[in-house]
Protein backbone atom coordinates (compact mmCIF):
# COMPACT_ATOMS: atom_id res chain seq x y z
CA UNK A 1 0.00 0.00 0.00
CA UNK A 2 1.11 3.30 -1.01
CA UNK A 3 0.00 6.09 1.39
CA UNK A 4 1.08 10.05 1.48
CA UNK A 5 1.24 12.22 4.69
CA UNK A 6 1.72 15.90 5.03
CA UNK A 7 2.61 16.89 8.62
CA UNK A 8 2.25 20.66 8.35
CA UNK A 9 5.46 22.72 9.99
CA UNK A 10 5.29 26.09 8.35
CA UNK A 11 7.34 28.95 8.92
CA UNK A 12 7.00 32.28 7.54
CA UNK A 13 10.01 35.12 7.22
CA UNK A 14 8.15 38.62 6.63
CA UNK A 15 10.89 41.91 7.06
CA UNK A 16 9.45 45.33 8.38
CA UNK A 17 11.28 48.66 8.41
CA UNK A 18 10.41 51.89 9.50
CA UNK A 19 8.92 54.04 7.10
CA UNK A 20 10.17 57.21 6.17
CA UNK A 21 10.08 59.56 3.31
CA UNK A 22 11.30 62.74 2.11
CA UNK A 23 9.93 65.52 -0.21
CA UNK A 24 11.33 67.91 -2.37
CA UNK A 25 9.52 71.09 -4.08
CA UNK A 26 9.72 73.87 -6.58
CA UNK A 27 7.66 76.41 -8.06
CA UNK A 28 7.55 78.60 -11.40
CA UNK A 29 4.83 81.66 -11.01
CA UNK A 30 5.15 83.66 -14.43
CA UNK A 31 2.65 87.22 -14.66
CA UNK A 32 2.77 88.98 -18.02
CA UNK A 33 0.84 92.27 -17.22
CA UNK A 34 -1.62 90.84 -15.26
CA UNK A 35 -3.10 89.28 -18.16
CA UNK A 36 -1.83 85.93 -19.20
CA UNK A 37 -0.82 83.46 -16.28
CA UNK A 38 1.38 80.58 -15.83
CA UNK A 39 2.66 78.46 -13.07
CA UNK A 40 4.37 75.04 -13.16
CA UNK A 41 5.18 72.89 -10.19
CA UNK A 42 7.40 69.82 -9.56
CA UNK A 43 7.70 67.50 -6.56
CA UNK A 44 10.17 64.84 -6.12
CA UNK A 45 8.86 62.74 -3.32
CA UNK A 46 10.66 59.26 -1.72
CA UNK A 47 9.89 56.75 0.54
CA UNK A 48 11.67 52.99 1.60
CA UNK A 49 8.16 51.83 1.54
CA UNK A 50 8.49 50.65 -1.91
CA UNK A 51 11.81 48.83 -4.41
CA UNK A 52 11.30 52.33 -6.85
CA UNK A 53 12.29 55.01 -4.12
CA UNK A 54 11.38 57.85 -5.58
CA UNK A 55 8.82 59.33 -8.27
CA UNK A 56 8.10 62.93 -9.62
CA UNK A 57 5.18 64.38 -10.01
CA UNK A 58 4.83 67.65 -12.08
CA UNK A 59 1.73 70.33 -12.56
CA UNK A 60 1.70 72.88 -14.82
CA UNK A 61 -1.91 75.65 -15.39
CA UNK A 62 -2.33 78.17 -17.33
CA UNK A 63 -4.51 81.50 -16.77
CA UNK A 64 -6.07 84.47 -19.13
CA UNK A 65 -7.60 87.38 -17.53
CA UNK A 66 -9.52 88.44 -20.30
CA UNK A 67 -11.59 91.41 -17.82
CA UNK A 68 -7.99 92.68 -18.26
CA UNK A 69 -8.30 93.23 -22.40
CA UNK A 70 -9.03 96.41 -24.17
CA UNK A 71 -12.28 94.75 -25.53
CA UNK A 72 -14.06 94.08 -22.12
CA UNK A 73 -13.46 97.89 -20.41
CA UNK A 74 -16.55 98.85 -22.00
CA UNK A 75 -19.21 97.20 -20.50
CA UNK A 76 -20.56 97.58 -17.35
CA UNK A 77 -21.90 92.68 -16.83
CA UNK A 78 -18.20 92.00 -16.33
CA UNK A 79 -15.71 93.06 -13.63
CA UNK A 80 -13.39 89.98 -13.51
CA UNK A 81 -13.19 87.31 -15.66
CA UNK A 82 -10.36 84.68 -15.50
CA UNK A 83 -10.11 81.40 -17.73
CA UNK A 84 -7.77 78.58 -16.36
CA UNK A 85 -6.89 75.08 -17.29
CA UNK A 86 -4.07 72.76 -15.50
CA UNK A 87 -3.07 69.40 -15.72
CA UNK A 88 -0.99 67.77 -12.73
CA UNK A 89 0.34 64.66 -11.32
CA UNK A 90 0.34 63.63 -7.60
CA UNK A 91 1.60 60.58 -5.86
CA UNK A 92 -0.66 58.54 -3.42
CA UNK A 93 1.88 56.48 -0.45
CA UNK A 94 -1.37 55.73 1.68
CA UNK A 95 -1.19 51.78 0.47
CA UNK A 96 0.62 49.15 2.66
CA UNK A 97 4.59 48.84 1.98
CA UNK A 98 5.87 46.04 -0.30
CA UNK A 99 6.42 42.60 1.70
CA UNK A 100 7.45 39.87 1.10
CA UNK A 101 7.64 36.22 2.59
CA UNK A 102 9.19 33.13 2.93
CA UNK A 103 7.15 29.10 3.36
CA UNK A 104 8.54 25.65 4.34
CA UNK A 105 6.58 22.98 5.28
CA UNK A 106 8.09 19.45 6.00
CA UNK A 107 6.41 16.69 4.32
CA UNK A 108 6.67 13.11 5.16
CA UNK A 109 5.42 11.08 2.44
CA UNK A 110 5.50 6.86 2.53
CA UNK A 111 6.65 4.92 -0.38
CA UNK A 112 6.16 1.40 -0.55
CA UNK A 113 6.43 0.73 3.34
CA UNK A 114 9.16 3.17 3.72
CA UNK A 115 8.66 6.66 4.96
CA UNK A 116 10.82 9.44 3.54
CA UNK A 117 11.07 13.07 4.64
CA UNK A 118 11.10 16.38 2.50
CA UNK A 119 11.15 20.48 2.19
CA UNK A 120 8.63 22.12 0.47
CA UNK A 121 9.00 26.07 0.27
CA UNK A 122 7.73 28.77 -1.58
CA UNK A 123 8.08 32.80 -1.36
CA UNK A 124 5.89 35.79 -2.13
CA UNK A 125 6.79 39.28 -2.57
CA UNK A 126 5.13 42.12 -3.67
CA UNK A 127 7.00 44.79 -5.54
CA UNK A 128 5.13 47.93 -5.22
CA UNK A 129 5.57 51.84 -6.44
CA UNK A 130 3.87 54.87 -5.64
CA UNK A 131 -0.16 55.17 -6.79
CA UNK A 132 -0.57 58.50 -9.48
CA UNK A 133 -2.93 60.48 -9.66
CA UNK A 134 -3.44 62.36 -12.60
CA UNK A 135 -5.65 65.28 -13.07
CA UNK A 136 -7.04 67.76 -15.89
CA UNK A 137 -8.99 70.26 -15.37
CA UNK A 138 -10.64 73.42 -16.95
CA UNK A 139 -12.41 76.25 -14.95
CA UNK A 140 -13.06 80.02 -14.97
CA UNK A 141 -13.49 82.85 -11.68
CA UNK A 142 -15.84 85.61 -11.99
CA UNK A 143 -17.72 88.39 -11.10
CA UNK A 144 -20.37 90.16 -11.86
CA UNK A 145 -22.76 93.35 -11.35
CA UNK A 146 -20.12 93.91 -8.56
CA UNK A 147 -22.16 91.55 -6.34
CA UNK A 148 -22.73 87.87 -8.07
CA UNK A 149 -18.74 85.84 -7.94
CA UNK A 150 -18.99 82.37 -9.66
CA UNK A 151 -16.38 79.80 -9.65
CA UNK A 152 -17.27 76.81 -12.24
CA UNK A 153 -14.68 73.76 -12.46
CA UNK A 154 -15.06 70.32 -14.65
CA UNK A 155 -12.07 68.24 -13.72
CA UNK A 156 -11.24 64.19 -14.81
CA UNK A 157 -9.12 62.86 -12.00
CA UNK A 158 -7.38 59.17 -12.93
CA UNK A 159 -5.97 57.08 -10.20
CA UNK A 160 -3.43 54.95 -12.00
CA UNK A 161 -0.79 52.65 -10.85
CA UNK A 162 -3.87 51.28 -8.52
CA UNK A 163 -2.63 48.67 -5.90
CA UNK A 164 -5.40 46.00 -6.20
CA UNK A 165 -5.31 42.12 -5.66
CA UNK A 166 -4.18 40.28 -8.65
CA UNK A 167 -4.40 36.44 -9.26
CA UNK A 168 -1.71 34.25 -9.84
CA UNK A 169 -1.78 31.78 -12.52
CA UNK A 170 -1.32 28.17 -11.20
CA UNK A 171 -0.63 29.40 -7.58
CA UNK A 172 -3.40 29.73 -5.54
CA UNK A 173 -4.34 33.31 -3.75
CA UNK A 174 -3.39 36.60 -5.00
CA UNK A 175 -0.50 39.47 -4.99
CA UNK A 176 -1.24 43.07 -4.71
CA UNK A 177 0.01 44.84 -8.12
CA UNK A 178 -0.13 48.10 -9.00
CA UNK A 179 -2.21 48.06 -12.29
CA UNK A 180 -5.58 49.30 -11.33
CA UNK A 181 -7.42 52.34 -13.20
CA UNK A 182 -10.04 54.39 -11.52
CA UNK A 183 -11.58 57.65 -12.84
CA UNK A 184 -13.71 60.19 -11.04
CA UNK A 185 -14.78 63.11 -12.77
CA UNK A 186 -17.53 66.16 -12.35
CA UNK A 187 -18.39 69.29 -12.07
CA UNK A 188 -17.75 72.02 -9.65
CA UNK A 189 -20.10 75.22 -9.09
CA UNK A 190 -20.01 77.74 -6.32
CA UNK A 191 -22.17 81.32 -6.69
CA UNK A 192 -22.41 83.95 -4.27
CA UNK A 193 -24.23 87.04 -3.88
CA UNK A 194 -23.14 89.90 -1.26
CA UNK A 195 -24.78 93.34 -1.25
CA UNK A 196 -25.21 96.17 1.00
CA UNK A 197 -28.46 97.81 0.51
CA UNK A 198 -28.13 100.34 3.23
CA UNK A 199 -26.36 101.25 6.64
CA UNK A 200 -28.88 99.18 8.16
CA UNK A 201 -29.26 96.35 6.01
CA UNK A 202 -26.42 93.84 4.54
CA UNK A 203 -26.88 90.28 3.02
CA UNK A 204 -25.16 87.65 1.38
CA UNK A 205 -26.34 83.93 -0.19
CA UNK A 206 -24.55 81.23 -1.59
CA UNK A 207 -25.00 77.83 -3.31
CA UNK A 208 -22.73 75.13 -4.37
CA UNK A 209 -23.06 72.16 -6.30
CA UNK A 210 -20.74 69.36 -7.18
CA UNK A 211 -21.43 66.28 -9.30
CA UNK A 212 -19.39 63.23 -8.89
CA UNK A 213 -18.94 60.20 -11.67
CA UNK A 214 -16.62 56.86 -10.42
CA UNK A 215 -15.70 54.54 -13.12
CA UNK A 216 -13.69 51.65 -12.95
CA UNK A 217 -11.21 51.43 -16.11
CA UNK A 218 -9.25 48.93 -15.78
CA UNK A 219 -8.42 45.29 -13.36
CA UNK A 220 -5.53 44.45 -15.43
CA UNK A 221 -8.18 42.12 -17.31
CA UNK A 222 -9.87 40.51 -14.50
CA UNK A 223 -13.28 40.61 -14.42
CA UNK A 224 -14.47 41.84 -11.54
CA UNK A 225 -13.15 42.37 -8.02
CA UNK A 226 -15.21 40.83 -4.79
CA UNK A 227 -15.22 42.82 -1.17
CA UNK A 228 -17.76 42.94 1.22
CA UNK A 229 -19.39 39.44 3.02
CA UNK A 230 -20.63 36.74 0.91
CA UNK A 231 -23.90 37.46 1.84
CA UNK A 232 -23.76 40.79 1.29
CA UNK A 233 -21.51 41.20 -1.83
CA UNK A 234 -20.04 44.11 -3.05
CA UNK A 235 -18.46 44.08 -6.45
CA UNK A 236 -15.89 46.39 -8.50
CA UNK A 237 -16.80 45.44 -12.27
CA UNK A 238 -15.00 47.79 -15.41
CA UNK A 239 -17.38 50.27 -16.60
CA UNK A 240 -19.24 50.96 -12.76
CA UNK A 241 -18.32 52.18 -9.96
CA UNK A 242 -15.81 50.79 -6.99
CA UNK A 243 -17.54 48.83 -4.37
CA UNK A 244 -21.07 48.44 -6.13
CA UNK A 245 -24.19 46.95 -4.30
CA UNK A 246 -24.19 43.49 -6.11
CA UNK A 247 -27.00 41.49 -5.81
CA UNK A 248 -30.95 40.44 -6.66
CA UNK A 249 -33.63 42.40 -8.18
CA UNK A 250 -36.93 42.00 -6.51
CA UNK A 251 -39.97 41.25 -9.05
CA UNK A 252 -42.83 40.71 -5.91
CA UNK A 253 -43.64 38.66 -3.13
CA UNK A 254 -45.31 35.10 -3.39
CA UNK A 255 -49.16 35.77 -2.62
CA UNK A 256 -50.68 32.31 -2.00
CA UNK A 257 -49.86 28.23 -2.61
CA UNK A 258 -51.40 28.41 -5.97
CA UNK A 259 -48.40 30.96 -7.28
CA UNK A 260 -45.87 28.47 -5.08
CA UNK A 261 -46.63 25.49 -6.68
CA UNK A 262 -47.26 27.13 -10.48
CA UNK A 263 -43.51 28.62 -10.21
CA UNK A 264 -40.39 25.71 -9.97
CA UNK A 265 -38.22 28.04 -8.00
CA UNK A 266 -40.69 28.44 -5.73
CA UNK A 267 -41.43 24.61 -5.34
CA UNK A 268 -37.10 23.58 -6.08
CA UNK A 269 -36.72 26.05 -2.99
CA UNK A 270 -39.15 25.10 -0.49
CA UNK A 271 -41.04 28.91 -0.33
CA UNK A 272 -44.39 29.88 1.24
CA UNK A 273 -46.71 32.78 0.45
CA UNK A 274 -44.58 35.94 1.98
CA UNK A 275 -41.33 34.79 0.72
CA UNK A 276 -39.76 36.88 -2.69
CA UNK A 277 -40.15 36.37 -5.87
CA UNK A 278 -36.28 37.15 -7.69
CA UNK A 279 -35.96 38.60 -10.72
CA UNK A 280 -34.49 36.00 -13.61
CA UNK A 281 -31.77 38.25 -15.24
CA UNK A 282 -29.87 35.93 -17.13
CA UNK A 283 -32.81 33.45 -18.69
CA UNK A 284 -31.67 30.07 -17.82
CA UNK A 285 -33.96 28.12 -15.28
CA UNK A 286 -33.62 28.97 -12.06
CA UNK A 287 -32.01 32.28 -9.75
CA UNK A 288 -28.70 31.60 -9.20
CA UNK A 289 -25.77 34.02 -8.78
CA UNK A 290 -25.68 34.46 -12.46
CA UNK A 291 -29.05 36.19 -11.90
CA UNK A 292 -27.23 39.15 -9.91
CA UNK A 293 -27.24 42.64 -11.05
CA UNK A 294 -25.51 46.13 -9.71
CA UNK A 295 -28.01 47.54 -7.24
CA UNK A 296 -25.88 51.06 -7.14
CA UNK A 297 -23.30 52.91 -5.29
CA UNK A 298 -22.30 54.06 -1.97
CA UNK A 299 -20.90 57.03 -3.60
CA UNK A 300 -23.01 59.99 -3.98
CA UNK A 301 -23.42 61.39 -7.86
CA UNK A 302 -23.96 65.17 -6.60
CA UNK A 303 -23.71 67.17 -3.33
CA UNK A 304 -24.90 70.73 -2.68
CA UNK A 305 -25.12 73.31 -0.10
CA UNK A 306 -26.55 76.74 0.64
CA UNK A 307 -25.78 79.78 3.01
CA UNK A 308 -27.70 83.02 3.92
CA UNK A 309 -26.67 85.47 5.99
CA UNK A 310 -28.51 89.05 7.23
CA UNK A 311 -27.87 91.86 9.27
CA UNK A 312 -30.53 94.50 9.76
CA UNK A 313 -29.66 97.25 12.35
CA UNK A 314 -28.91 95.49 16.00
CA UNK A 315 -30.09 91.86 14.30
CA UNK A 316 -27.87 89.20 12.71
CA UNK A 317 -29.40 86.02 10.84
CA UNK A 318 -27.59 82.87 9.42
CA UNK A 319 -29.16 79.92 8.07
CA UNK A 320 -27.01 77.21 6.18
CA UNK A 321 -27.94 73.27 5.06
CA UNK A 322 -26.46 70.78 2.97
CA UNK A 323 -27.50 67.33 1.15
CA UNK A 324 -26.47 64.89 -1.58
CA UNK A 325 -28.11 62.39 -3.55
CA UNK A 326 -27.82 59.38 -5.89
CA UNK A 327 -26.24 57.34 -3.66
CA UNK A 328 -27.67 53.79 -2.10
CA UNK A 329 -26.94 52.63 2.14
CA UNK A 330 -27.17 48.94 2.30
CA UNK A 331 -29.36 48.09 5.34
CA UNK A 332 -27.54 45.55 7.40
CA UNK A 333 -29.44 45.76 10.32
CA UNK A 334 -32.40 44.36 8.48
CA UNK A 335 -29.87 41.83 6.82
CA UNK A 336 -28.38 40.91 9.38
CA UNK A 337 -31.57 39.90 12.04
CA UNK A 338 -31.40 36.30 10.87
CA UNK A 339 -27.99 36.02 12.41
CA UNK A 340 -29.56 36.87 15.99
CA UNK A 341 -32.31 35.70 18.70
CA UNK A 342 -33.94 39.62 18.51
CA UNK A 343 -37.46 39.40 17.22
CA UNK A 344 -37.69 43.13 17.37
CA UNK A 345 -38.38 44.53 14.08
CA UNK A 346 -38.36 48.66 12.89
CA UNK A 347 -41.12 50.39 12.47
CA UNK A 348 -41.38 50.47 8.49
CA UNK A 349 -41.06 46.96 8.43
CA UNK A 350 -43.74 46.12 11.10
CA UNK A 351 -46.70 48.40 9.22
CA UNK A 352 -45.73 47.55 5.45
CA UNK A 353 -44.63 43.54 6.22
CA UNK A 354 -46.82 40.75 3.89
CA UNK A 355 -49.31 38.95 6.34
CA UNK A 356 -51.86 37.78 4.18
CA UNK A 357 -52.74 37.93 0.28
CA UNK A 358 -52.41 41.31 -1.38
CA UNK A 359 -50.99 43.14 1.77
CA UNK A 360 -47.63 43.71 0.08
CA UNK A 361 -45.62 42.87 -3.64
CA UNK A 362 -42.24 44.48 -1.85
CA UNK A 363 -42.08 43.34 1.93
CA UNK A 364 -41.80 39.75 2.69
CA UNK A 365 -43.85 38.36 6.09
CA UNK A 366 -42.30 39.04 9.49
CA UNK A 367 -41.26 35.07 9.36
CA UNK A 368 -39.77 35.48 5.76
CA UNK A 369 -37.66 38.28 6.68
CA UNK A 370 -35.66 35.57 8.73
CA UNK A 371 -35.29 33.00 6.46
CA UNK A 372 -32.19 32.45 3.92
CA UNK A 373 -34.02 33.02 1.17
CA UNK A 374 -35.20 36.53 1.50
CA UNK A 375 -31.79 37.39 3.09
CA UNK A 376 -30.19 37.25 -0.19
CA UNK A 377 -28.28 40.82 -1.44
CA UNK A 378 -31.05 42.09 -2.69
CA UNK A 379 -32.68 45.50 -3.63
CA UNK A 380 -34.60 45.29 -0.71
CA UNK A 381 -31.59 45.62 1.80
CA UNK A 382 -30.51 48.51 -0.83
CA UNK A 383 -32.19 51.99 -0.47
CA UNK A 384 -31.71 55.10 -1.22
CA UNK A 385 -29.29 57.40 0.57
CA UNK A 386 -30.77 61.13 -0.36
CA UNK A 387 -31.11 63.99 2.41
CA UNK A 388 -31.29 67.23 2.91
CA UNK A 389 -30.81 68.58 6.30
CA UNK A 390 -29.93 72.13 7.30
CA UNK A 391 -26.69 72.24 9.52
CA UNK A 392 -27.05 75.71 11.66
CA UNK A 393 -29.71 78.25 12.05
CA UNK A 394 -28.21 81.35 14.11
CA UNK A 395 -29.97 84.36 15.41
CA UNK A 396 -28.26 87.35 16.90
CA UNK A 397 -28.72 90.46 18.81
CA UNK A 398 -25.83 92.89 19.13
CA UNK A 399 -26.12 96.05 22.40
CA UNK A 400 -24.16 98.51 21.56
CA UNK A 401 -24.94 100.75 23.86
CA UNK A 402 -27.30 101.76 26.64
CA UNK A 403 -28.68 105.07 27.03
CA UNK A 404 -27.05 106.23 30.35
CA UNK A 405 -24.44 104.09 31.11
CA UNK A 406 -21.17 105.13 29.70
CA UNK A 407 -18.31 102.67 28.40
CA UNK A 408 -20.97 100.00 28.10
CA UNK A 409 -19.28 96.87 26.60
CA UNK A 410 -20.77 95.74 23.03
CA UNK A 411 -22.61 92.80 24.07
CA UNK A 412 -24.29 90.15 21.92
CA UNK A 413 -26.88 87.49 22.51
CA UNK A 414 -27.75 84.46 20.42
CA UNK A 415 -29.16 81.79 19.76
CA UNK A 416 -27.99 78.52 18.15
CA UNK A 417 -29.45 75.16 16.80
CA UNK A 418 -26.98 72.82 15.33
CA UNK A 419 -28.37 70.30 12.53
CA UNK A 420 -32.40 70.97 14.20
CA UNK A 421 -33.63 68.97 10.72
CA UNK A 422 -32.40 66.05 8.14
CA UNK A 423 -35.14 65.07 6.04
CA UNK A 424 -34.36 61.86 4.25
CA UNK A 425 -36.87 58.60 3.38
CA UNK A 426 -33.72 55.88 4.35
CA UNK A 427 -34.89 53.37 6.46
CA UNK A 428 -32.41 53.85 9.52
CA UNK A 429 -30.99 56.92 12.16
CA UNK A 430 -28.47 58.60 10.27
CA UNK A 431 -28.17 58.62 6.32
CA UNK A 432 -24.71 59.78 6.58
CA UNK A 433 -23.16 56.48 6.26
CA UNK A 434 -19.47 56.79 4.76
CA UNK A 435 -18.77 53.68 3.45
CA UNK A 436 -22.45 53.41 2.64
CA UNK A 437 -23.26 49.62 4.55
CA UNK A 438 -25.29 50.86 7.19
CA UNK A 439 -24.43 48.11 10.44
CA UNK A 440 -25.13 50.93 13.65
CA UNK A 441 -25.03 53.91 12.55
CA UNK A 442 -26.48 56.37 15.79
CA UNK A 443 -28.76 59.05 15.16
CA UNK A 444 -27.06 62.87 14.41
CA UNK A 445 -28.33 64.53 17.77
CA UNK A 446 -29.79 68.21 17.56
CA UNK A 447 -28.02 70.59 19.60
CA UNK A 448 -29.71 73.97 20.80
CA UNK A 449 -27.63 77.02 22.44
CA UNK A 450 -27.89 80.19 24.15
CA UNK A 451 -25.13 82.23 24.55
CA UNK A 452 -23.74 85.79 25.52
CA UNK A 453 -20.73 87.39 24.41
CA UNK A 454 -19.43 90.21 25.85
CA UNK A 455 -16.30 92.48 24.55
CA UNK A 456 -14.98 94.51 27.13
Amino acid sequence: MTQSLTTPEESVVDGGAREFGLSYFSRLSYNFNSKYLLYATFRADGTNKYQEKWAYFPTFGLGWVVSEESFMKNQQLIDFLKLRGSWGELGNDKVAASSGSITSSVVNTALGDQQFSGLSTGSDYTALRWEVVEERNIGLSATLLKNLSIEADYYVRDTKDAVIPVERPLIPGSTRQNVGKIRNSGFELALNWSQTINQDLSFSLGANLATLNNEVLDLNGQQYLDAGSSEFRQRTIVGESIYAFYGREVAGVYQNEAEIQADPVAVANGLVPGDFKYKDQDGVEGINDDDRVVLGSFLPSYTFGFSTNVNFKNFDFSLNGMGQGGNKILNRKRGEVIFTNDTNIDRDFAINRWHGEGTSNSYPSAAGIRRGWNQKLSDYFVEDGDFFRIQNITLGYTIKSIKGIQNFPKTRIYLTAEKPLTVFNYNGFNPEVASGVDNQTYPIPAIYTIGLNIKI
